[in-house]
């Protein structure tokens, strides 16, 4: 039952008209999003959870790609028609990254604060998203609840072992910081493509790219390697960064209202900027599209860590303190 269409078409039958609703839901799983959202904790309000929520979404990203190349799982829309697709995915279904990386992103704001309230909220959103992502008909009910455990499990992981693993990190000199940084993103990305290698003569079949198309006029490339490339060239870029960032500009967010404000737009303007003037590299065939995937997401991260703190420094718009022991 969890993997098949029933539940979606239950949803989308006893609750039309509900698409855009059900997208802008969504964004809370949308990784891309997270990358526009975590600046503004990590320049503006506390740049430990900040980091540690972009590292943490960046891993679970990368776990995530891994795992639909692993079980190579179908979606919805792709193997029955009755279901309609309100959104577009070219990957494969299982598990839900939308799932994970809002179970992550949210338990871990849970965790952080520790307030009932909190809490509370963060849990219905974490539904509201699994609910939206079987509406939108890209995830089936087992999707979500893989996507879920797998993301409770690095959650409880991470959680444990970030005080110690941020403490033995930034022990090392700047140098291995960077090449630890390198060889963890390098990882994820050796894993995904033994993945692919161990299919073999498997091939995504023909029935699922036909119906794909039929209903979102794209064409489905669930073997890609873009999404393992992309969340590991964050943590790369993120990592690296912070590493460096500790040593040279440790910096304190406090600041005025207009200065937050001021940090966040300029810093998000320039991020924003890279991201769409490389974008059509990364669509690039072959090779070359990969590489600039990846050192699109790293240069992203290295801005976000490094470059926008810096220049933040610069403008007067953030003051410096001493180097720190934790990440940060």
């Amino acid at each position: 039952m969890i993997f098949q269409t029933a539940p979606n078409i239950a949803l989308q039958t006893n609750a039309p008209g509900l698409g855009v609703v059900m997208l802008l839901v969504s964004l809370l799983g949308n990784a891309e999003f997270y990358l526009a959202i975590i600046p503004v904790i990590l320049w503006c309000y506390d740049k430990t959870l900040g980091l540690r929520l972009l590292l943490l979404c960046s891993i679970i990203v990368a776990i995530n790609a891994a795992l639909k190349l692993l079980f190579h799982a179908p979606r919805p829309y792709w193997i029955d028609a009755d279901v309609t697709a309100f959104a577009s995915e070219t990957s494969f279904g299982m598990p839900s990254a939308a799932a994970q990386v809002s179970l992550a992103f949210l338990g871990y704001i849970g965790a952080w604060f520790r307030k009932t309230p909190v809490w509370i909220i963060c849990c219905a959103l974490i539904i509201f998203v699994g609910i939206a992502r079987m509406y939108l008909g890209v995830h089936f009910l087992g999707d979500i609840l893989t996507g879920w455990i797998f993301a409770l499990v690095i959650l409880l992981v991470f959680l444990r072992y970030e005080n110690p693993a941020a403490t033995w990190f930034l022990q090392k000199p700047v140098p291995v910081r960077i090449l630890l940084a390198l060889g963890a993103s390098c990882a994820f990305i050796l894993l995904s493509q033994m993945i692919v290698f161990s299919y073999g003569s498997w091939q995504v079949p023909a029935e699922w790219s036909a119906l794909a198309f039929a209903q979102t006029q794209e064409l489905i490339n669930p073997t890609s390697l873009k999404d393992t490339l992309l969340a590991a060239g964050v943590l790369f870029g993120a990592a690296a960064g912070a590493g460096i960032s500790a040593e040279y500009i440790p910096y304190c967010v406090d600041g005025t209202w207009s200065q937050k404000a001021t940090r966040y737009f300029a810093g998000i303007i320039v991020l924003a900027v890279l991201w769409v003037a490389l974008s059509a590299a990364t669509k690039s065939p072959g090779l070359f599209g990969y590489g600039m995937t990846y050192f699109r997401a790293a240069l992203a991260g290295v801005w976000v860590t490094v470059g926008a703190p810096l220049l933040f420094l610069k403008l007067g718009l953030m003051t410096s303190e001493g180097k720190t022991q934790s990440l940060y």
